[in-house]
């Protein structure tokens, strides 16, 4: 009678604290509409999507990311001394999307990180300068 309970408890801390279920929200997004171009590890794919993982570009640039994300990008740019051309297509996040994302990019993928809160009243305003 005992045991069922022991062995439920025993179970349930393991999955709590030594293999833990829980999976960064930004992290889903990133992999399910990201990693497919930038790769797993914000690597890029050689000379067609540039990485993203700790370049300068990124941290310089880091508060126009919403606008990006949201509306994409035709031009080229040049990361790491390397010119890339391929299109980033418009992806359609919600502000809380957006930030969960920022998130996990700023958490996973930079250094140097940014100490700036970033939630969904913070790309409400990023996005208001969008042009479109």
């Amino acid at each position: 009678m005992v045991l069922p309970p022991l062995l439920f408890a025993g179970i349930f801390i393991y999955m709590a604290f030594f293999n833990s279920v829980y999976e960064h929200p930004g992290r889903v997004i990133y992999y399910s509409k990201c990693a497919s171009c930038h790769g797993n590890h914000g690597e890029g794919t050689v000379r067609l999507v540039p990485p993203i993982y700790n370049t300068a570009t990124l941290r310089n640039n880091f508060d126009a990311l919403p606008c990006l994300i949201l509306q994409g990008m035709k031009d080229s740019i040049l990361v790491s001394g390397q010119w890339y051309n391929q299109p980033m297509y418009p992806i359609a996040l919600s502000s809380v999307e957006m930030s969960n994302l920022l998130n996990y990019i700023r958490d996973s993928l930079m250094t140097d990180k940014t100490d700036r809160l970033i939630n969904s009243q913070w790309v409400e305003e990023q996005t208001k300068s969008c042009s479109k």
